[in-house]
């Protein structure tokens, strides 16, 4: 009846969700739900496949085959309580474990449980977490998957810009609805919104803190009430909020090129789009049949954080999964998204605030869901895991992105290095002040002497990545002198541990060393071509840009036979 009269509702308000998916997203889930053969096999599978990646602090109950059928589950007993009713002081930390095994089943196993109510989230009476009921299942294929770490990297890099895109990608909107979107300016509001929800608290938390923001903004226009709670400041609050919104939807569209007028733009009457919000976003938005059960079970898991505490941010605790899984998964897209979080948008500068979250968000994962012991910070096991799998990456024989950005970085560091600290004594002479005329082979010397200083001359780019360099040493010396260090992966056992793993990788290192040196003449190589183009463009100086295409021409030549060396090398296994 359900999937009969769908298409009926869906034609008669004009939206876009496919209300029949929807009806038979519910009604698969349902009709599995009545055999036990399905749940059984999804029980086992999901605790072999949090086993398998590490995650030794959530299982599901053990299914007793034997006494299991399509019409009956046995499991053994599991002694616990549920998570949602414990007072335990860990009941935050196996949060973040129940987080991490949901994102690991929406973006890893593609296999998500959506049905967590808060009866089945056990906390176990040693300290673990035990999901009960995988009668109602997904499978997520592996382009959602991807699309969804795109969508979380794009939040946590604040790249709202992309918002649009990972809509479309997740079917959220339809492809030939993104302009639309983009031109009705709801690329501020989701912005905005997104930007609250971040700072955790939920809904709730959310409204204060615009509240908030708001009473400190509209302060003039305020000053004169005595009560900014009171109803009369409160509407004059809003009213000025809903201005502010209207103009800058407004002047998002006008960035965007679009034409629409001002008399019939969904941009421009933005209290007319509040009060018909749901019928004019029914023609954009659309909710994708994955969805109803995937918001099911993350605004449980949200709802059980924000009773153990008030501020819980579940886009903030997403963070952790987030780290280990760029930090390991070497796909294009992957790369895409490891690319935006550390270099920005367009960017080419690494951000080192990002490098040092990614860092302690591995750890952080890594120790919370390995064992107990580990996230009550009781054991090393969390650490020494962190370690090995960051030593699998960035001592890998075989080249990984992870591996080329830490090589190519380290290059650029140790270019511009040496170029400052040989040419600063030597900066007089390329600013001297006076021009001698050319005089043929006579002024010859000293003409090739400033181009190769002038070609190797430090700009604001290589600036840039020396106060880096600066940065990173400072505080690896405050580290030393206070027993700390910049992140926790750093401290003396784990530069230890890191030695160990790296002295069982010989042949690694030494293909690790050949990539480097091709690292860092291609840096070298690239950064000729780029200044003998500008001095090309500018048509000032001919000496100079011979000598940098002739430098670039073996440079390039060089990083070719390093490469082929290592090529070899690979072929030898």
């Amino acid at each position: 009846m359900l999937r009969s009269l769908a298409p009926i509702y869906q034609k008669s308000r004009e939206i876009n969700t496919d209300l029949v998916a929807l009806v038979d997203a519910w009604g698969e889930g349902f009709v599995n739900e009545l055999d036990y053969r399905k749940e059984a096999k999804y029980t086992t599978e999901f605790s072999k496949a949090m086993k398998e990646r590490g995650l030794g602090s959530v299982f599901a109950p053990e299914v007793v085959e034997e006494l299991s059928s399509q019409h009956v589950l046995t499991t053994k007993w599991v002694d616990g309580q549920r998570l949602a009713d414990s007072d335990a002081d860990d009941v935050p930390r196996l949060c973040g474990v129940a987080l991490n095994a949901y994102l690991t089943m929406l973006l890893d196993t593609g296999t998500l449980h959506c049905d967590p109510h808060p009866g089945n989230l056990l906390r176990t009476h040693d300290g673990r977490l035990c999901i009960l009921d995988f009668g109602m299942i997904i499978n997520v294929p592996k382009d959602l998957q991807l699309s969804l770490l795109e969508f979380i990297a794009d939040l946590n890099a604040k790249n709202y810009e992309d918002v649009p895109d990972d809509l479309v990608k997740l079917k959220f909107v339809p492809p030939n609805k993104i302009q639309e979107l983009r031109e009705s300016g709801l690329t501020v509001a989701i912005a905005n919104m997104l930007s609250l929800a971040a700072e955790g608290g939920g809904p709730k938390g959310a409204m204060k803190r615009m509240v908030a923001q708001n009473k400190e903004k509209y302060a003039d226009a305020l000053k004169d009430f005595d009560d900014l709670d009171s109803k009369e400041a409160t509407e004059v609050r809003q009213r000025l909020f809903r201005e502010d919104w209207k103009t800058q939807m407004a002047e998002d569209a006008l960035s965007r090129g679009s034409q629409a007028s001002a008399s019939t733009s969904t941009t421009v009457d933005v209290t007319m789009k509040i009060e018909e919000m749901q019928e004019q976003n029914a023609d954009v938005f659309a909710i994708p049949d994955y969805f109803v059960y995937m918001s099911r079970a993350f605004s449980t898991l949200e709802g059980i954080g924000l009773t153990s505490d008030p501020n819980y941010s579940i886009l903030q605790e997403c963070y952790p999964y987030l780290a280990k899984r760029l930090l390991t998964d070497d796909s294009p897209r992957a790369r895409g998204a490891l690319k935006m979080l550390i270099y920005g948008k367009n960017g080419d500068e690494l951000d080192l605030s990002k490098v040092e979250e990614l860092s302690k968000g591995f750890e952080s994962y890594t120790s919370s869901t390995s064992s107990v012991e580990s996230g009550r910070g009781q054991s090393n096991e969390g650490r020494n895991a962190a370690v090995e799998q960051l030593a699998n990456v960035l001592l890998s024989e075989d080249s990984n992105y992870v591996q080329e950005l830490l090589l190519h970085e380290s290059a650029v560091a140790l270019d511009a290095t040496i170029r400052e600290a040989i040419l600063s004594p030597l900066e007089p002479l390329r600013n001297t002040p006076f021009q001698l005329p050319s005089l043929g082979l006579l002024t010859l010397p000293l003409d090739l002497t400033k181009a190769t200083l002038e070609l190797q001359a430090i700009d604001d780019r290589d600036r840039k990545k020396l106060e880096n360099v600066r940065i990173l040493t400072d505080a690896l010396s405050k580290g030393r002198s206070t027993g700390t260090s910049m992140n926790e992966l750093a401290s003396p056992v784990d530069v230890l541990r890191l030695f160990q793993e790296a002295n069982k990788r010989q042949r690694a290192l030494a293909r690790i060393g050949l990539r480097f040196g091709g690292s860092f003449t291609q840096v070298q190589a690239k950064r000729l071509r780029e200044r003998a183009a500008g001095v090309k463009n500018k048509g000032d100086d001919a000496i100079r840009e011979r000598l940098a295409n002739q430098g670039a021409d073996t440079l390039e030549a060089l990083a070719g036979a390093i490469s082929s060396l290592d090529s070899s090398l690979a072929k030898r296994k």
